[in-house]
């Protein structure tokens, strides 16, 4: 396969269903209604587990790749220097959100799950998927290398 760069998802999913392109990866919220309404077929999600709203569909590690995991996520974040009585409230506004039923059925319809948590959780979580992803990219034949 090749990979082609497009500026957004919407884009993508055009082209793949103008038959422009052959396969795509794509966030689930932005496909999930596409799916439902036949438009495009899933082949395999990219999380680590399978995704609550597709339970029979296999994860790519499942399908073909043993440890392939990878995803898109969603965050909350303030400015560096944000007063932590700040953050507190932002975060417990928004762990109360997602404890909502409204928002999670909401949430889920669009393919999402919900995670929550507190900062120091998602500070670390954004350490590691940094240096997970640093690796893979050091690992890559051409890191580095400008293209053409």
């Amino acid at each position: 396969m090749r990979g082609v760069v497009y500026p957004g998802s919407a884009q993508t999913v055009t082209d793949l269903i103008a038959g422009r392109i052959q396969v795509i990866f794509a966030p689930s919220s932005t496909v999930v209604g596409l799916i439902g309404q036949g438009s495009v077929r899933p082949l395999a999600s990219t999380e680590a587990k399978r995704a609550s709203v597709a339970p029979d569909l296999p994860t790519i590690s499942e399908a073909a790749l043993p440890g392939y995991h990878t995803g898109v996520w969603f965050g909350l974040l303030a400015p560096a220097g944000a007063p932590p009585a700040v953050i507190d409230k932002l975060s417990k506004a928004s762990n109360a959100a997602l404890a909502d039923a409204d928002v999670l059925k909401q949430l889920s319809l669009q393919g999402l799950e919900a995670r929550g948590g507190c900062p120091d959780d998602f500070r670390a979580f954004i350490k590691s998927e940094t240096e997970r992803w640093e690796q893979v990219i050091k690992s890559m034949p051409d890191a580095g290398k400008a293209t053409k």
